[in-house]
């Protein structure tokens, strides 16, 4: 068995065909990062006894830091049995003297295995399966596991939601959720496919919550469109029925307002009079989405209130990056995407994944954001963690006493809220 650097087509021929196969794991992704700062190699592991058979593989993305350090990492790899413990013992051991020839210090991966299924109704009680022995299998040959001291401190979060697009079902959401989606419809939002062109339009409602620059997203695009494996989406307000909407809304309110005046005339005890300021507000509201429909209808007719990149992989779709224009919150037009993107995908890919939540603590730094993709009721996994093949202990431990283990790989949002 030895160590073989494969083509990207050998590669990503492979990686189609393993359990564990993600979009991370591509040459596709590889080609991204090589524009971002990393090289990148595409590693096999072959049997030469049977005919170089492919045995395991993985995308290594290398990188300098400290301008003399050099590690590995391999994004949601590796690509092998890991129930085979001889096998992973043998491609350890080889992948570990591979990189320890050419200077590297460690390699770090962080499998996409998942150790545990949340229970939302249970307190988020986490029922552990039987791939928690991978970990200490790792751990018995010396492999570190990284632990997280701080939320959304790892290279990909630790516990993640899905959609089960098959399952879901506009009557099972959140019923406050369904009460915005459905104004959202009546105001005039939809759904619309961008293009290349219009990344710069996606990157100024997510600039504030991404450490990434627009160049990155250009390129993501770009390398992913040209297999129709990403697509970019965008929600539209179309002010004229928005408008028309709104009016009707005030004029049905307007009667209501009018009915509790003449209750408290004849009436007026402190429910009455809290009613009635309670219309007074609601009517306040519709005066306000009035003004704004019609000097949006003289403006420009209609405007981009969200957009999000989903990149679509092997039944999977997944929410790359989204957001909202402030100007926009009052329309909830966040809920209305992920809506949107359920309902789009749903025929033809099996599950969604939301992202990461930090935690299921209320004193969360980033409960806006956990609460937003909780109370969309997604299934909840617990990932199996990140690990360090270490090749060079002496510079490890110096690396891990310095402060560039914490700015190279801590991956947490900017921004820590979310629409709610």
């Amino acid at each position: 068995m030895r160590i073989v650097e494969l083509t990207g087509a050998q590669f990503d021929d492979y990686a189609s065909r393993s359990k564990l196969n993600n979009f991370y794991q591509t040459s596709k992704y590889a080609i991204l990062m090589s524009n971002h700062g990393y090289n990148y190699d595409l590693i096999g592991f072959v049997d030469e006894n049977d005919n170089n058979k492919i045995c395991a593989a993985t995308v290594v993305l290398n990188k300098t830091i400290t301008g003399k350090v050099k590690y590995g990492y391999c994004p949601k790899g590796f690509l092998i049995d890991y129930y085979d413990t001889a096998l992973v013992e043998q491609f350890l051991v080889a992948i570990k003297k591979y990189y320890k020839e050419r200077g590297y210090i460690f390699v770090k991966f962080n499998p996409e295995i998942i150790i545990g299924k949340i229970e939302p109704t249970n307190k988020y009680q986490i029922n552990y399966n039987g791939n928690v022995r991978i970990i200490d299998h790792l751990k018995s040959l010396g492999i570190k596991r990284r632990l997280e001291q701080q939320e959304f401190e790892l290279m990909q979060p630790k516990y993640v939601g899905y959609i089960n697009l098959k399952e879901f079902n506009f009557a099972k959401i959140n019923r406050n959720y369904r009460k915005k989606i459905r104004r959202c419809i009546n105001e005039g939002m939809s759904i619309t496919l961008g293009t290349a062109k219009d990344i710069d339009i996606f990157y100024d409602f997510v600039k504030d919550k991404t450490n990434k620059d627009i160049v990155y997203f250009r390129d993501l695009y770009n390398v992913f469109s040209k297999d129709n494996s990403i697509d970019l989406l965008f929600v539209k307000v179309n002010y004229q029925k928005y408008l028309e909407y709104v009016r009707a809304e005030y004029d049905k309110e307007e009667v209501n307002n009018n009915r509790w005046t003449e209750i408290i005339a004849q009436n007026p005890k402190k429910t009455n009079i809290v009613s009635k300021m309670n219309s007074d507000n609601k009517l306040q509201g519709f005066k306000d989405k009035i003004v704004k429909a019609t000097e949006g209808l003289k403006a420009h007719g209609e405007a981009i209130a969200a957009a999000a990149l989903v990149v679509k992989h092997h039944g999977i779709i997944t929410i790359v990056e989204s957001g909202f224009g402030e100007e926009f919150k009052q329309l909830n037009p966040n809920h209305f995407l992920y809506y949107s993107i359920f309902e789009r995908y749903k025929p033809y890919f099996n599950f969604c994944n939301i992202g990461g939540i930090s935690s299921f603590e209320e004193n969360s730094q980033f409960r806006g954001l956990n609460k937003y993709r909780l109370d969309w009721r997604p299934l909840l996994f617990e990932f199996i963690g990140e690990f360090d093949l270490v090749c060079s202990e002496y510079y490890f431990k110096k690396l891990i006493n310095s402060s560039y283990i914490e700015k190279e790989f801590t991956n947490a949002p900017i921004n820590k809220k979310e629409d709610k």
